[in-house]
């Protein structure tokens, strides 16, 4: 899939089936949606969502109540995280240093496992009415919740030898043929502090060697073809929310002087099984330190 599901010919066409095979299915979807209310975004107009991200493959505006910031981030400040993702580098976020200094290794990125069992909050928001509709109706078909994330991202020394890309480069994701992905900033971020930048109208018109190279090129190629306009940076305070169609070109800068955390929701109309958060608890590793 992800080799062959970057090309808007195969990838529009394999859309176009699925919407169609699951055309009944979906409208019966829709209809048990209407008798649901959400708990948590108010007044808020799905066609509006839709309609921008039909257009410009985003819409901002989805924001959490100030409870469920607090929730979250009170989960993440006394739940062990762990660096890169690995297993084996687990520490609360206090720890940070200690962690470095012990596992004799900087850390870019820290993330949290079995996220739907551990934070109601997080379990909450991928069962909320609203956040299923849209991406129903977005992607045409009964949208899946197939995987969560909640991430930080520790400012570095961009000479620092182990600085990886994969995340802070532009790129666009190839989670399914049709899926939809919601952010949640959970802390204040502004310019120096890792903002999400998004480019306005690349989720449907890409050039041919974009989609060779997985949109993996410079932000002067990327102005030069959609415009300096459609280069958004997202600055909010915590607890702003968007949406996005992710197989547009995009990137998580890196933060200079504060970590930056923030919540994913993805939906799809099929599971590869590509983000699933839920491990074994007997495989996560984590230190303690005896002053603590």
């Amino acid at each position: 899939m992800r080799n062959i599901g970057r090309f808007h010919i195969i990838r529009n066409a394999i859309k176009k089936y699925l919407i169609q095979r699951h055309k009944l299915e979906f409208s019966e979807f829709l209809e048990k949606l209407e008798s649901q209310k959400s708990h948590i975004f108010l007044e808020i107009r799905v066609e509006e969502i839709i309609k921008s991200l039909d257009g410009e493959g985003i819409f901002q505006g989805l924001n959490l109540p100030e409870y469920m910031v607090k929730d979250i981030l009170e989960f993440a400040l006394t739940t062990n995280c762990y660096g890169e993702n690995k297993y084996k580098f687990g520490f609360k976020f206090h720890q940070l240093e200690k962690a470095e200094q012990y596992y004799k290794r900087k850390f870019l990125t820290a993330r949290y496992y079995n996220l739907t069992q551990e934070c109601p909050g997080i379990k909450e928001l991928e069962n909320d009415s609203l956040l299923i509709e849209i991406a129903a109706r977005y992607l045409r078909t009964k949208s899946l919740h197939i995987g969560t994330a909640l991430v930080w991202n520790f400012p570095v020394n961009f000479q620092f030898e182990q600085y990886s890309v994969s995340e802070s480069s532009y790129h666009y994701d190839l989670d399914g043929y049709n899926f939809i992905k919601f952010f949640f900033y959970l802390t204040d971020v502004n310019l120096n502090s890792g903002p999400h930048v998004y480019v306005r109208g690349s989720h449907k018109n890409k050039t041919l060697i974009d989609q060779f190279l997985r949109g993996r090129t410079s932000e002067q190629h990327l102005i030069n073809y959609y415009g300096q306009d459609n280069i958004i940076k997202i600055c909010a305070p915590a607890g702003w929310g968007f949406v996005e169609d992710t197989f547009a070109s995009h990137q998580g800068v890196r933060p200079i002087n504060q970590p930056r955390l923030m919540l994913q929701l993805l939906f799809a109309t099929h599971d590869y099984n590509l983000e699933h958060n839920d491990v074994n608890p007997s495989l996560l590793q984590a230190i303690s330190f005896e002053d603590e």
